[in-house]
């Protein structure tokens, strides 16, 4: 947690996107981190996020949280945050699925 801090306070932190697959690979605390992938994925395809969610989390998982958001504002770190969502779609089949139904309903 103190090296998360130091990390962050000088710079040398790797961008949310990042970090958030990163927590994904590891499986580190999959509740907290199963609402950042939530908000990623209502960033990405422009869906509403509950920012109640976002509050509810353990203090760093809120900050990483803005991060993305700030990132996503500012169009930051793009090839990062393609990567995450790749990776949220080869976890999520439920997703895909949707994902594809929206396609091919907008196909007809």
């Amino acid at each position: 947690m103190l090296l998360f801090y130091v990390i962050f306070i000088f710079g040398m932190a790797v961008n949310a996107a990042k970090r958030i697959r990163q927590m994904l690979e590891r499986k580190v605390d999959p509740e907290q981190v199963a609402v950042l992938v939530e908000l990623a994925v209502g960033l990405q395809l422009g869906r509403p996020f509950d920012l109640r969610r976002l509050c509810r989390l353990d203090p760093e998982y809120f900050e990483l949280g803005v991060d993305l958001m700030r990132d996503w504002r500012f169009n930051y770190h793009i090839a990062a945050r393609s990567k995450l969502f790749e990776d949220i779609l080869a976890r999520d089949h439920g997703l895909q699925s949707r994902m594809c139904h929206l396609g091919s309903a907008a196909a007809h």
